[in-house]
Order: structure tokens, then sequence, then C-alpha cells
């Protein structure tokens, strides 16, 4: 059954920042509101996390679960003139379909992955601070818009890696710059996962490209896959075995 909560990627993208979180200001920025009103719409309940990195302003949005699995994804965009659809709003809207089916999950909607991971930053002392309890290990969902069980998972060795890919049959890909380098620069356990369409049988990494581009649009990502992507895929990484 189709999920109203992955269409609500339509009304998202149309959400203008004024640019990075070095332009945000004093008060939440378009899209942090927007998902405050979507939490507050679901019944979510979640705490607005503000913190100042030198003249950046930041804005994490944390969802406490109980259990010690963390989901994350960055909700900061570059170019405020573009759609920014699978870079990086289908995984926002993803995250929070993933702890509407798993409430025990927690989930943190990360601010300033784009400059350089303030948010993951944030999050690992935190994390390392006993905030949350026990962490086993996070996450990390980075352009989720298309692909649904078609996926690949960075190249980082560990626990989680090794829990996915005896799940299932995946490509391990040297990957960009994304929060998980972060969380794993701070000796948590983190893996960021990716899913992509088909292409004559292979993996289509040219979508890659279009982020921070007017690539990046609503009509290259898919509701149908992101709902495959959430429910076969990341719910059985995240339960409990």
């Amino acid at each position: 059954m189709k999920d109203s909560i992955y269409e609500s990627i339509y009304d998202f993208c149309k959400v203008r920042n004024l640019g990075t979180v070095f332009m945000n200001g004093d008060e939440p920025t378009p899209r942090v509101k927007f998902i405050l009103d979507l939490l507050d719409k679901e019944g979510i309940p979640y705490e607005l996390d503000k913190f100042k990195v030198n003249s950046a302003q930041c804005y994490n949005i944390i969802l406490r679960g109980s259990s010690s699995r963390m989901v994350t994804a960055h909700h900061d965009i570059v170019n405020p003139n573009i759609d920014n659809a699978n870079d990086n709003s289908a995984s926002v809207i993803n995250a929070i379909a993933i702890k509407k089916k798993l409430p025990e999950v927690h989930v943190v909607l990360l601010d300033g992955e784009e400059v350089g991971g303030l948010g993951s930053q944030r999050c690992s002392e935190q994390i390392k601070a006993g905030e949350f309890g026990e962490i086993e290990w996070v996450l990390n969902l980075e352009l989720t818009g298309r692909g649904g069980k078609n996926f690949f998972i960075g190249n980082y060795p560990g626990p989680l890696s090794d829990r996915i890919g005896g799940m299932f049959e995946c490509q391990i890909e040297s990957t960009p710059f994304n929060d998980s380098v972060i969380f794993r620069r701070n000796g948590i356990d983190s893996v960021v996962i990716n899913p992509l369409p088909i292409v004559d049988g292979e993996l289509d990494f040219s979508m890659l490209w279009n982020c921070h581009s007017s690539r990046d649009t609503l009509d290259t990502i898919c509701t149908k896959d992101m709902q495959e992507f959430v429910e076969e895929v990341v719910i059985p990484i995240l339960r409990n075995d």
C-alpha cells in the first residue's frame, strides 16, 4: 500500500533556502520549517538542535528512539535555485518514513554536510557523550530517490557493512565525501547507502553527477522506488535479529 509520506517530496522540493549553512539565519531555514511541519503532521516528536560552527548557523533535527541503531540524512543544500530532489530531499523523506515504520530507531536529520559534515560532527560528539545511549552503528542515507532494491554501499568495512553484505548482494564502491566519513573519523561505525536505477543490467552511476546542478529535478526520482528502498532494504537492515 502506498504511504503518502513519500508524496510530500513534491512540496518539499518547492521550498528554497538562501543557500548553504553560511546563509542560515537565527530562525530555522524554510527547509527546516517544512520538515518540522511535516513531523508535526505525522505526529512524530522531535528536538531542534541549534548550534553554531564559526559563522555557520546549523540545525540538526533529532527524532529519538530507544534502539542502538541510527539513521541519518542531511537536509542542507548548496544550490538554492534547484529542486535538490535526489541530493538530498528524497533521503530526508525516506528517513522520516523509516521513523514511522520503526519508531524505536534514532533518526537525525543533519545540517552542514555540504560544507564538511558540521551536523555529523555535532551528532558524533553527542553519541560519544552517551546522549543517545549505546549506538551500535549509523546508516547514512545519501541520494536515495531512485533505484529501489538496487543499491551500493560505501567501502567502509565494519559490522554494519558485514551485516548489509550478508543480507544483500550489493556493490561496494569508493564514494565522495559524505557524513559517514565524519562518523567513522570519530570512531563510530557508519556506512553510506545509495540506490541507483539499472541501465543495461548495471547500476547507472551517471545519476550521481546531477548533484548541485539543474539536473537534480523531481522527474529524476520515483516515489515508488523510495518506498521500495525503505521497506525492502533499509527496514530489514535496521530490524533487530
